[in-house]
């Protein structure tokens, strides 16, 4: 993993958790932190290359921010990733799915695996991947219906429009920023138990092993899947 890639995940890491703490302390500096965390990672390897357009962005962004952190709402735009971000994944699974193309995880399992998968592995890996759409399509329904409901800064109530039942925006936050993730990381771990059970013959030494693997391989996966089809 290049130093590029190592920082951007320790930054999407750092997010959720300074957007929770943010929030539950009601802390405009912090909340300002995690709204800068949610820019930076994806603009990271423009930046790193280094991208003229994305140095000459960076200014606008902190005055944005700047401005933001005087607002009102600036909790706001933190209601939006803990469901864009499920929903595009969602939509990368999804897509695979439909007829004509190879589902994700078969694509995931012929990168890693030199040898042609059994009928088996294949039919699982059509399941799991709609698994894995089903999962994160949940997630970020219940993260928008969370934030739709939270009080007192939540998305309805920023608009002017009183909810017909409310939730603590520190439920909210800590279902989208907490509680979601552990979701995903058990969702990892125990299909990963059960998959290395009924089969056990796999091209990777442990967990940590195919977790560095899968994380190597995402990327191109994604783009794969989000490029143009032939």
């Amino acid at each position: 993993m290049s130093a590029a890639a190592r920082y951007k995940t320790l930054l999407a890491l750092a997010y959720p958790l300074v957007a929770h703490f943010g929030v539950i302390q009601n802390s405009v500096s912090l909340i300002a932190v995690a709204l800068a965390l949610l820019i930076l990672v994806p603009m990271l390897p423009a930046l790193a290359r280094p991208s003229l357009v994305a140095w000459l962005t960076v200014p606008v962004l902190s005055a944005g921010l700047w401005w933001l952190s005087r607002s009102a709402h600036a909790t706001l735009p933190l209601y939006i990733a803990p469901v864009l971000v499920p929903g595009f994944m969602a939509a990368v699974f999804g897509s695979t799915l439909v007829t004509g193309q190879m589902p994700l995880i078969e694509r995931l399992i012929r990168t890693m695996e030199p040898t042609e998968p059994e009928p088996e592995v294949l039919d699982y890996a059509r399941k799991l991947t709609r698994a894995w759409t089903v999962f994160f399509v949940s997630l970020a329904t219940v993260n928008l219906i969370l934030g739709l409901l939270a009080e007192p800064s939540g998305m309805l109530l920023a608009g002017g429009v009183q909810p017909p039942v409310t939730v603590p925006e520190e439920w909210w936050s800590l279902f989208a920023n907490v509680i979601g993730y552990l979701l995903v990381a058990a969702f990892f771990v125990i299909e990963y138990a059960y998959r290395s059970h009924r089969f056990p013959r796999q091209p990777y030494r442990n967990m940590l092993d195919f977790f560095l693997r899968v994380l190597a391989a995402m990327p191109r996966l994604v783009s794969d899947v989000a490029g143009p089809r032939r």
